[in-house]
């Protein structure tokens, strides 16, 4: 489906009130193409119906007039940290890629805040993963917590087995 045809379908849902399904439509269409600020603005927009004031702020961020109250409850919601902020917003290329000078700024600004914080190179297209972090450290604190869960459902099954020999 194009992006105006999606967007033009986000437009039906919202004036059948279907809110959900414009989030959800939106939302697909942001991660498919993060560079969209359009989108994102759109976006922003359907998380102020429901008066999600941190959502807003998320996604209004790089826009050129945004609520300085999102905006605030957005960074608030991140613990004013800017490596999480970086990893919220979701942008996923290089600054140069944002089709504002006002956007560009911005992901430069928080691309400054979260290295200094960090102490090291960060990229967009990591998520605001460290440069030189190989990927697979990630599917292996998942498969460390995958074990770990395993394990402790073995421990309860066991448990219980000897429990019900006993009694």
């Amino acid at each position: 489906m194009t992006v105006e045809r999606t967007l033009a379908r986000v437009d039906e849902d919202l004036r059948v009130g279907d809110v959900t399904m414009a989030r959800t439509r939106l939302t697909s269409l942001v991660q498919s193409l993060p560079h969209r600020l359009d989108a994102r603005e759109r976006l922003a927009d359907v998380y102020r119906l429901d008066g999600d004031l941190v959502e807003a702020g998320r996604w209004s961020y790089l826009g050129e007039h945004r609520d300085e109250r999102e905006v605030t409850a957005f960074e608030r919601a991140c613990g004013r940290n800017p490596v999480r902020i970086m990893r919220a917003l979701r942008w996923r290329s290089s600054e140069s890629a944002a089709t504002t000078e006002v956007a560009r700024q911005r992901l430069l600004d928080v691309k400054g805040l979260a290295e200094a914080k960090a102490g090291r190179t960060l990229e967009w297209s990591d998520g605001g993963r460290e440069v030189g972090d190989p990927w697979w450290q990630d599917v292996f604190a998942v498969g460390c917590l995958l074990t770990g869960a395993v394990l402790l459902a073995l421990v309860v099954i066991g448990a219980a087995t000897v429990v019900g020999w006993i009694f």
